[in-house]
């Protein structure tokens, strides 16, 4: 079928014109799109550059921090090699504390049974040297520090040789002394208001390897009993322990 153009020719040859007020339409929505554009730019600066002084605002902070930790540490350097040290230095403090003698445990026994009928004058003993190499605990036959140590009694009692053997017997019995023996006795008519002994004992002072644990603990208190407090006084040097009690 053949199309027919009833245009004028004039109006032919122009093309057809949209109308004003589609054109305005158009344009319209360009400027609103175009605005809506420059708001949504303007939103994401905004959220960027608050998001953007935060983030500067914690790494700030977090370069405060730094600093104080990084001070803190060198306040910490002495002490950075203090447990290798303390590592190193407690077996020697477990073989000091486990071979030591007990002193203030051996006095507070001694008290205890010396007889009424008798009184120390003096006593002067010393204990076996600290062996820091023997083993924690020990077997039964190695339970003693060898050699023994020594000690000594000088003291008064009523005229009789029967309380001299009397405290003999007892100090046999402690058990911090072994192998008592009288060294002298002597009857003494003029020092006193009534006739006394003069006597000495002579004694082995017994160290038991750990007796009283094995090692030091650290970073406790430990208060010591009557009968079973693990006591730290009279430990001293890696050497002979002396000690001299007079009235």
């Amino acid at each position: 079928m053949r199309r027919i153009n009833l245009l004028p020719p004039e109006d032919r040859r122009r093309g057809v014109a949209l109308p004003a007020a589609t054109r305005s339409g158009i344009l319209g929505m360009l400027l609103i799109l175009g605005a809506l554009l420059l708001l949504v730019m303007i939103g994401l600066y905004l959220y960027y550059y608050i998001r953007l002084g935060n983030e500067e605002e914690q790494i700030a902070q977090l370069d405060q921090d730094i600093a104080r930790e990084q001070a803190r540490i060198q306040e910490l350097a002495p002490f950075r090699d203090l447990q290798a040290r303390l590592d190193a230095k407690k077996p020697i403090a477990d073989g000091i504390f486990r071979t030591r003698f007990p002193w203030d445990e051996f006095l507070r026994g001694l008290s205890f049974v010396i007889p009424e009928s008798t009184a120390l004058d003096s006593l002067v003993a010393q204990a076996t040297p600290i062996n820091i190499q023997a083993p924690a605990g020990g077997a039964p036959e190695v339970q003693n520090l060898e050699p023994p140590g020594t000690v000594t009694f000088t003291g008064i009692a009523l005229p009789d040789y029967q309380n001299v053997s009397d405290f003999i017997v007892r100090m046999n019995n402690l058990r911090f002394l072994a192998n008592a023996d009288l060294t002298s006795a002597e009857l003494d008519r003029e020092s006193f208001t009534r006739p006394a002994i003069n006597f000495e004992v002579g004694a082995d002072l017994v160290t038991r390897i750990g007796e009283n644990g094995d090692e030091v603990l650290l970073g406790t208190e430990e208060d010591g009993d009557e009968e079973n407090g693990a006591a730290d006084e009279g430990a001293g040097p890696p050497g002979a322990q002396a000690s001299r009690v007079e009235r």
